[in-house]
């Protein structure tokens, strides 16, 4: 699945009342799909009927992305970011 700027993906509602696990794998290709490098932060959205979470999260998104804004490596040195050798 193609992940952009613009892209939408979502998952299910969870349903099961136990623990849960998720497990994300990012594979990176050489090249943007937007053909320029950039960087933005990741956002999250509240399900249709959850308008209170949706704005929250929304609120949260605008405030990380302005501090990325002003602290372009942001205010924690990534660890999980590999380097070419």
């Amino acid at each position: 699945m193609q992940t952009s700027k613009q892209s939408y993906h979502s998952v299910n509602k969870i349903l099961h009342a136990g623990k849960r696990c998720c497990v994300s794998n990012y594979y990176f290709s050489p090249e943007s799909p937007e053909n320029t490098d950039y960087f933005h932060v990741t956002t999250f959205r509240g399900r249709p009927e959850a308008s209170l979470t949706d704005i929250v999260l929304r609120a949260d998104a605008i405030l990380r992305g302005g501090i990325r804004k002003i602290f372009r490596t942001g205010l924690v040195r990534p660890w999980h970011v590999y380097q070419d050798k």
